[in-house]
């Protein structure tokens, strides 16, 4: 049989203050496409299916509708919550709408039971945390003093799992949202993947042991894991600075069983974004001549620019006027070689007093920051204006 694996949507994400919701409907567009040319008899979807907990409501209309279209096809939807999700928002009504083919596992249920499509067992694991699994063993009268981390509470659900007989019956295929590793070597990493501090979460391939294939979510590059049947999906979108050279992909997985024999293979098809996520590097005036040769669609894609002027002026208006989907700009320029390259995000944070905003305004524009002399003179102007209402001078 044939599915196709995908993870990480993050369905009402933003980029560059931007909504995706136009990106993520041309993806899922893409994505039932590729189900009706491959002939795929399900597509899995290895959690995060929103970017927050409390999914916007344009986001859950996506989810709605994707579904809705897969079951109206016949083609079955494997599902799992992952860490931005809310596991029980997700699994709203997930009894009732698992008669049309749509199986979403939003939390980690009293008995696990696969899921069997043309002859292929899908365990659908939610995202996990050691407590959840501790509350989960002692309902089944295990030991729930065997979990102490993440990787021992993954192998304990998995165990059991493997003790089945659904499991020895037929191929075998987990769909998960964990972050796994290969003997503590980390994989390819972006910065838009949120995990635990020091990396706690962190579990060994080798506990999917017997499984014909693992379908990860939770990191964002395409990749294997240990063995090549223990996969990444990633996400279809590129969702920071930090993917824009990620080859973003879905991947097509056939499972075959020959002679008590089962093999798997796959492919991985280039996801087409409505609007890229792309790095321009040179100076402001390079930069606009660049843009200025990009025809009208080119233009809306999110632009990285890497500024090179040691003196550049009003930066980002400038930018912004030729790429309006300006997502950042950082200097790379005689200044910030000498001190450590300075990395300046459009995203402002409201929390922050007015002087640190103008100074962080002073860097975007100049490439450098405010020197002590000129800080004390925008500070007493601003205490002038703000404490005593007078005119700044």
């Amino acid at each position: 049989m044939r599915f196709v694996h995908t993870s990480d949507l993050h369905l009402g994400r933003k980029l560059a203050q931007m909504s995706l919701e136009r990106d993520c409907e041309y993806l899922l567009d893409q994505l039932i496409d590729l189900i009706k040319r491959s002939d795929s008899k399900a597509v899995v979807v290895a959690g995060d299916v929103y970017e927050s907990p409390n999914p916007t409501e344009a986001a859950v209309r996506m989810w709605d509708r994707f579904i809705t279209r897969m079951a109206d096809l016949g083609v079955p939807v494997l599902a799992v919550s992952g860490n931005h999700d809310s596991g029980a928002r997700l699994a709203v009504g997930s009894d009732l709408i698992a008669r049309a083919g749509i199986h979403i596992a939003g939390e980690l249920d009293d008995v696990l039971k696969p899921v069997v499509i043309e002859g292929v067992n899908f365990w659908l694991v939610p995202f996990v945390r050691p407590a959840d699994v501790r509350s989960w063993a002692t309902k089944q009268d295990l030991d729930a003093g065997l979990v102490i981390n993440y990787e021992t509470a993954l192998r304990l659900l998995l165990d059991t799992v493997r003790t089945t007989e659904e499991f020895g019956a037929r191929p075998n295929v987990c769909v998960a949202h964990q972050f796994v590793t290969n003997a503590g070597v980390t994989p390819e990493r972006s910065e838009s993947e949120h995990l635990s501090l020091g990396t706690l979460d962190n579990v060994d391939y080798r506990v999917f042991e017997g499984f014909d294939y693992v379908a990860l979510g939770h990191i964002h590059g395409p990749q294997r894991i240990g063995r090549d049947e223990v996969r990444y999906a990633g996400s279809p979108l590129k969702l920071s600075a930090s993917e824009i050279r990620q080859n973003k992909s879905f991947v097509v997985v056939g499972i075959k069983t020959s002679g008590g024999k089962t093999s798997v293979k796959y492919k991985l098809v280039p996801v087409e974004p409505l609007r890229d996520l792309r790095e321009e590097k040179g100076s402001v005036d390079e930069l606009l001549r660049r843009a200025g040769m990009e025809d009208e669609q080119k233009r809306e894609d999110f632009i990285h620019a890497v500024v090179t002027d040691d003196d550049p002026i009003d930066v980002v208006a400038r930018l912004r006027r030729a790429w309006p989907n300006l997502e950042q700009v950082t200097f790379d320029n005689a200044i910030t070689r000498a001190a450590g390259e300075v990395q300046v995000s459009e995203e402002i944070d409201l929390e922050k007093d007015v002087l640190d905003l103008f100074g962080e305004f002073f860097q975007m524009q100049t490439g450098k920051p405010l020197a002590k002399d000129e800080s004390d003179l925008v500070n007493a102007a601003f205490e002038k204006v703000l404490t005593k209402g007078g005119d700044a001078e």
